[in-house]
């Protein structure tokens, strides 16, 4: 549960008789992991007399723990081993504090009195001690007075939640106007701890702003805290003698304020240290306007004022400054994104753009939305979907968020738009890991967007990040080599986050009993498949073996801890073996989830559900309504923004996943979460889940694993197993999958313990006894054995390389070739050997001498593209086919049918035109569009065609007619209806949801190619591109579903609008749209368009 950098801070704490360091973590692991589980199988009940013998006495040495701990704090704040004491005290507070309190629970005043201070108070400034803010932060939340509560004692405990959660101006806001309730004791001790707590209160108000002072212009000057002196103040006013009890040589007596005082000694022991840990004290980096950084930072510690010790070690290290690139492998949860804004910052304020990409566009959608709010005065676009992309020339924002798959289309688009990026920031980089039988080329795609932008903007630093990096330094390395300049190696394994990680498993016993009347009824039974009354019989109690270490790499049994987890048995499922026809049982592990889910949710728990389909999503929110039917979630107005969105552009409620009660509010407390959701409908289910009021459960395909922050308590990962479709069998997931989606659980802050389980593929059934478990837990143990940063990044480029020297020709070969640049004049072939030579690939062979292979692999890739793409005058055509990744047949086809003129009418007979030249070659549409894409329309039967022409002959009626009707505005349900999808079968839209997702951006590039050809034809003849509005909007009217220039003018306008709503609108303002000419600019579409818009405002007036 605890990293080596956290586990030796607890080995470092003060000694006693009693306790065993070394065995601490271990216990703090199953102190939490027992009062999870407990809380999961009693559904929130607060009876302790339902507690396990083994909680009970976790909990009692848990106390005894904190008040040793805390005591040597309070007693010596300048102890050399305060921050670990501290961090042990805390944590034992923190886990008796969990136990005692859970959701439904009647809330525990905070209080501060003469004699002692409430447990979470003290825990709160013990993390701080500790230099653990995100724990503090936690147990902050635990402190809210009561609202209308003006006196010392609420006011002081506020504030000290504030400093903890970083509200620094919440607490310098009340300076100067501070209105304290009179005491209702009015007692002469009573005013006096009054007195005390004020002076405490003038305290924390000048540490915050102590906090939020910039560093001081001469380093050598000395820093006085005048906190520091108001706290060693009240605590010398806390003690004071009492004369005349005792004579002269005996004994002394004093009056003493405990509770004041140990406050006081707590928050002196933070006074001398916290200052270490501010934002603000961070200097401008080199050649950076002192007056803008401080700016900038000022403005992120109005949220984030402190920097975590991994922040600071990147820091001291040169991190900011200009030049230097970073590899980031913090593990999950271990506050790169705070890295990552301090690089941005320092980038835009040097004078440079910053593009990063994102592996999936709900991560484009949270990241835009996060930098939108860190960089107001800057402009922040997501997505590449805003006006940037429809304009004639293309101008970058100072911060562009996108996939790697389209940054690389824009790249071929303008590469010169990228020649004023300052940074390149590449969020989940081990994306660039190629996967097996990765169709959808992503690894490719990200490779070569990495060696294209290095090359467009070469000043650029590079800033690669992911949790999963195991190969940081070589990364470095490369980096370095790639630029030209230093590269940081930057893999501390801290992180303020902890998960408990276990697999759920059953009795031995109980599975050998069920086999056997598996066995004994398949004897006499008729039927092939188990029949449903024994079915009903095949059950049992699921238990939680629970790993006490970070990483599952021992085999002792005392490393490991075995609870229950539900006191109602869980249903199996069943299976017949093809070959012999056994019946044997299956884990059933969606519905497991859903049963574990739905009990963490009785008890206010938050669960991450991790599952392998679309499918396997739905009907698991659909299980999990079933066990909570009367739960409800009311909509926020943003929300219901949104859902109205969504159902207008599906055609109506019946259509959405979420399904909501005639009230309007979300029945079950669940949803889900894959990439078949259409984008407000992500941001609706994502919001009802970030919401502490909002759903329980969120039940998500592995895309969300990529990155995203959604505050979970538990994450359950059902199944460590998914379908293979090349191999058409179960496939084990890579332990980098696994180990990404644990990594969800628990979030800084938030709550910084995660509790995950896996429900694996394979029945584990155990014999604690005999201590004997199922050998499948072997295999995981391979996988959770290994540290969140598992997976060490190989370049794509190398096997396709090896496969094309070795005569082997496929999709992703024949793309990459494609893909290579090509030169100007006598040297055409050499831009492509300098990409190869750049590759991550012909770094690791120079670093073993194997310069060889880089020249033989460039000599047989350039061979294989000549064969391809016969020398010609028009290496212009070349460069678009590169540009484009298509060969050069292709391209050189389409030009031909571009220079008859053929283009000439609206956007739809461009269309029909791009369709009739495809349907002549129809083999070409699989290189046209990913095969992976058009896959997606069909079933299993789609694969089993035999051949890219049956294939695409089969393909292309059905994408004909769901362009049609996409482009005519119709809402998703009539895209179904376009291909005659019974209506009893619509449901949930899919294959228009996945038309809508995947193929509209994938046919908006093809829509592009003739407008791409005319522009380079004219740029090589040296003459201004003269192309129809028509032509340049195609890409953008087929990706926005518009059907002309003016239409797509009209959706950029009316952006918040959905497809259908913004198309209504068009028709009420078309008649006051002027006429436009037929080369005009889209800034001057754009422009009448508004003008129309305005003039029909009058007229409605």
């Amino acid at each position: 549960m605890f990293d080596p950098v956290t586990i030796n801070l607890i080995s470092a704490a003060p000694p006693l008789s009693s306790l065993n360091l070394e065995e601490l973590p271990r216990r703090f692991t199953n102190a939490f992991a027992e009062i999870v589980a407990a809380r999961v199988r009693l559904r929130g009940a607060a009876d302790t007399e339902e507690r396990s013998e083994i909680l009970v006495e976790l909990l009692d040495q848990m106390r005894r723990l904190a008040a040793t701990q805390e005591l040597l704090v309070a007693t010596a704040p300048e102890r050399a081993d305060r921050a670990a004491a501290a961090f042990v005290a805390g944590t034992a507070h923190q886990l008796c504090l969990m136990a005692e309190i859970s959701e439904g629970d009647e809330r525990r005043t905070p209080f501060i009195d003469a004699i002692r201070a409430a447990p979470e108070i003290c825990s709160t400034l013990l993390f701080l001690i500790a230099d653990s803010q995100s724990d503090a932060a936690e147990m902050a939340k635990r402190l809210v007075p009561e609202e209308e509560d003006r006196s010392t004692e609420a006011q002081l405990i506020k504030a000290i939640g504030d400093l903890a959660a970083g509200r620094l101006g919440a607490i310098t806001d009340k300076e100067g106007d501070q209105d304290y309730d009179r005491p209702a004791d009015r007692s002469g001790p009573n005013r006096a701890v009054d007195a005390l707590l004020r002076r405490l209160h003038a305290g924390v108000i000048q540490l915050a702003r102590e906090l939020l002072t910039r560093p001081k212009d001469d380093p050598e000057a000395v820093d006085t805290s005048w906190a520091h002196e108001i706290f060693t103040e009240v605590i010398d006013l806390c003690i004071a003698p009492i004369e005349g009890v005792f004579d002269a040589d005996g004994p002394s007596a004093v009056s003493v304020f405990p509770g004041p005082l140990h406050v006081a000694k707590l928050l002196l022991a933070i006074s001398g240290d916290l200052a270490a840990a501010s934002l603000c004290r961070v200097p401008a980096p080199s050649g950076v306007d002192e007056k803008q950084w401080w700016n900038v930072v000022r403005r992120a510690a109005s949220k984030r004022p402190y920097l975590w010790r991994n922040h600071r070690a990147a820091l001291d290290e040169g991190y900011l400054t200009k030049g230097v690139s970073a590899a980031v492998s913090f593990p999950t949860g271990g506050g790169k994104s705070t890295l990552a804004e301090l690089k941005i910052a320092a980038a835009l304020l040097s004078g440079g753009k910053a593009v990063v990409l994102a592996p999936t566009l709900a991560l484009v959608d949270q990241t835009t939305f996060t930098l939108q709010n860190a960089f107001r005065d800057f402009s922040v676009f997501g997505d590449l979907d805003e006006e940037i992309t429809f304009s004639d020339v293309v101008e970058l924002p100072e911060i562009i968020v996108t996939t790697p798959e389209r940054c690389l289309m824009l790249q071929s688009l303008q590469p010169e738009a990228f020649k004023d990026v300052g940074l390149v920031m590449f969020d989940e980089c081990h994306l660039l890991h190629p996967r097996e039988a990765d169709r959808s080329r992503r690894s490719i795609d990200s490779m070569l967007c990495i060696l294209n932008l290095t090359h467009s903007a070469p000043d650029a630093d590079l800033l690669l990040i992911s949790a999963m990096m195991q190969n940081a330094e070589e990364i470095a390395g490369w980096i370095a080599e790639l630029t030209g300049r230093p590269c940081l190696a930057l893999d501390l394994a801290w992180k303020p986050t902890r998960q408990a990680r276990g697999c759920v498993a059953y009795s031995a016993d109980r599975i050998a009993e069920l086999e056997n009347l598996i066995r004994t009824e398949q004897a006499v039974a008729s039927t092939k498949g188990v029949p449903t009354k024994l079915k009903s019989k095949l059950d049992a109690q699921p238990l939680a073996f629970f790993c006490l270490r970070q990483t599952w790499a021992t085999r002792k049994r005392s490393d490991y801890a075995l609870m229950a987890l539900l006191d109602e048995p869980v249903a199996f499922a069943t299976g017949a073996n093809k070959r012999t026809k056994d019946w044997y049982l299956t884990p059933n592990g969606n519905k497991v989830a859903g049963a574990i889910a739905a009990a963490a949710a009785e008890d206010g728990l938050k669960t991450l559900t991790f599952v392998q389909s679309t499918v396997a999503a739905e009907s698991t929110v659909r299980h999990f309504r079933e066990l909570l039917p009367t739960r409800r979630v009311p909509l926020t107005d943003e929300e219901r923004m949104w859902r109205k969105l969504v159902e207008e552009e599906l055609g109506g409620p019946q259509h959405c996943y979420l399904k909501l009660d005639a009230k309007g509010r979300v029945e079950g407390s669940a949803a889900s979460h894959h990439a078949r959701l259409i984008k407000h409908e992500r941001l609706l289910h994502e919001s009802l889940f970030k919401r502490r009021d909002g759903i329980n459960a969120l039940f998500a395909t592995s895309t969300l694993a990529q990155g995203m922050n959604l505050p979970s308590d538990i994450v359950l990962i059902a199944g460590d197993s998914r379908w293979d479709v090349e191999g058409d069998k179960m496939k084990q997931l890579d332990a980098h999958e696994l180990l990404n989606a644990a990594g969800r659980a628990g979030r800084a802050g938030e709550g910084g313990q995660g509790f995950v389980l896996v429900i694996p593929s394979k029945i584990i059934n155990i014999d604690d006894e005999k201590n004997d478990i199922t050998s499948h837990w072997m295999t995981l143990q391979g996988i959770f054995s290994q540290s969140d940063q598992c997976l060490k990044i190989d370049d794509p480029l190398t096997a396709l390389l090896d496969r094309i020297h070795s005569g082997l020709y496929e999709g992703n070969e024949e793309y990459l070739l494609a893909r290579l640049p090509v030169g100007d004049g006598e040297a055409p072939d050499e831009p492509a050997k300098l990409m190869i030579r750049r590759s991550f690939a012909a770094y690791r062979k120079r670093r073993v001498d194997k310069v060889a292979w880089i020249e033989s692999r460039i000599t047989s890739a350039l061979a294989r593209r000549a064969e391809l793409a016969p020398k010609q005058e028009l290496t212009w055509l070349e460069r678009v086919a590169a540009s484009s990744g298509l060969p050069y047949k292709i391209v050189a086809s389409l030009t031909s049918l571009v220079e008859t003129g053929a283009f000439a009418g609206n956007s739809s007979d461009c269309m029909q035109t791009l369709f009739g030249w495809i349907e002549t070659r129809p083999e070409w549409l699989l290189q046209l569009i990913r095969p992976n894409d058009i896959e997606g329309l069909f079933g299993t039967d789609y694969r089993a065609v035999e051949g890219d022409r049956k294939k695409a002959k089969k393909a292309l009626p059905v994408i004909k007619a769901l362009l049609e009707v996409w482009m005519a505005g119709k809402p998703l349900c009539d895209l179904e209806r376009a291909i005659e999808t019974a209506e009893k079968d619509i449901k949930t839209c899919e294959t228009a949801r996945h038309f809508a997702v995947r193929l509209a951006a994938d046919l908006a590039f093809v829509a592009g190619l003739p407008a791409r050809i005319l522009a380079a034809k004219a740029l090589a003849a040296s003459e201004e591109p003269i192309i129809s509005i028509t032509l340049r909007t195609l890409s953008g009217v087929v990706r926005k579903g518009c059907a002309s220039a003016e239409l797509l003018a009209n959706a950029v306008h009316l952006k918040d609008r959905s497809r259908p709503a913004a198309r209504a609108a068009f028709a009420k303002i078309q008649p006051y749209i002027q006429p436009g000419s037929e080369y005009e600019s889209f800034d001057d579409v754009l422009a009448r368009v508004r003008q129309a818009h305005t003039l029909a405002l009058f007229d409605e007036r």
